[in-house]
């Protein structure tokens, strides 16, 4: 499945974009109850996961690497992928993850994933490439 930003990551990035509003680290995290991501989507939607090892990764301003424009697409990258290890404990079942501001909790982006991820002891779950594009549509 695509990533969806929910209206309120819209208008954050717009608002960012716009207006000049400020800049707030961001936290992606993954999520365990078996839901797809729609326009509506709020933070609350999702339940994070607990497996010891499933924290929020914060990513800050310089953890992006700069914008580049490939076949008309605005793509930004991640310079280090979020990624996840199960500590141990119980296996908890993973349906996508999402991101959304530290200090507002608004929704930025959520994806769901094209296959639940079942998180064992020692399984590692790495958003490899972590990427956001920006296109035009007619």
């Amino acid at each position: 499945m695509n990533m969806v930003i929910p209206n309120a990551g819209k208008e954050m990035f717009l608002d960012r974009c716009m207006t000049g509003g400020s800049y707030e680290d961001v936290k992606v995290e993954l999520y365990t109850n078996n839901y797809t991501p729609i326009d509506s989507s709020v933070t609350a939607d999702f339940t994070a996961a607990t497996f010891t090892g499933s924290g929020p990764i914060t990513l800050t301003a310089g953890d992006w690497d700069a914008v580049v424009i490939v076949s008309n697409v605005a793509e930004q990258q991640a310079l280090v992928a979020p990624e996840w290890t199960h500590g141990g404990g119980a296996a908890q079942v993973c349906y996508g993850w999402f991101m959304y501001g530290d200090s507002t909790g608004t929704i930025y982006a959520a994806q769901r994933f094209d296959t639940a991820r079942n998180m064992t002891p020692g399984s590692i779950e790495s958003l490899d490439p972590f990427k956001f594009k920006l296109k035009t549509f007619v």
